[in-house]
């Protein structure tokens, strides 16, 4: 069985997805590589749906108010203790008064190593989609690009996958003012922009398989 193909039914991506955001960061290059090389769309939406911290702290600071209580004080001293300098105080200044204190207070007397800073990110993470999965988070509103279809398995599948900017750059109303024929020509333009990313999706992932099938070819006929 290839690396995705448990993977294929319905809501076999987030699974993958957990799976990627909750893996070492040496083991998960080798398992994205490893999904690349069966199907690159596959593995462009993982990265592109994947946590990280940096994708966190740009959020609005109203969403990071409702996830940081969620989390131990000292699972956010192993985050905070384990980035750079910028990062850390970037992240320090999010949280309230009493959540800085608690994380100083443990960091005075203790330096994280790799694998506990890492622990503290996944339980971030963890909490952050069980907070989606129980609709007390909402991507639409915080992240849109992070919103994951409910069909991605099967899109994949065909070798594309309708993006939120893709749906935002179809049905976005022209500027104020544009005349009519100038309007209609561009929702034209912006409907055909969406079909052919779809379409260049569809071709890059027939190639792949194409390419596939030639090596299979290859070593049956050596």
């Amino acid at each position: 069985m290839s690396m995705i193909d448990r993977y294929k039914k319905k809501g076999g991506f987030i699974q993958l997805l957990n799976l990627m955001e909750t893996t070492g960061k040496e083991k998960q290059e080798k398992f994205l590589k490893m999904i690349a090389d069966e199907s690159p769309s596959w593995e462009v939406e993982i990265r592109k749906k994947m946590l990280t911290v940096d994708r966190i702290l740009s959020w609005n600071t109203a969403f990071l108010a409702e996830i940081f209580p969620r989390i131990q004080p000292m699972q956010l001293a192993m985050v905070v203790g384990g980035l750079p300098a910028e990062k850390a105080a970037q992240f320090m200044n999010v949280l309230t008064y009493k959540e800085k204190k608690a994380v100083e207070d443990i960091l005075s007397g203790k330096k994280p190593n790799p694998a506990e800073t890492s622990a503290g990110i996944t339980k971030l993470f963890s909490e952050i989609r069980r907070m989606v999965a129980e609709g007390s988070l909402k991507f639409e509103k915080c992240d849109p690009d992070m919103v994951i279809a409910e069909d991605i398995e099967d899109q994949l599948s065909r070798g594309f996958v309708v993006t939120a900017k893709d749906v935002e750059a179809q049905f976005a109303p022209p500027p104020q003012g544009t005349p009519a024929n100038v309007a209609d020509e561009l929702t034209q333009l912006r409907r055909r922009m969406v079909q052919l990313t779809q379409e260049n999706q569809k071709l890059t992932q027939d190639n792949h398989s194409m390419r596939e099938k030639l090596e299979n070819i290859k070593k049956a006929v050596a």
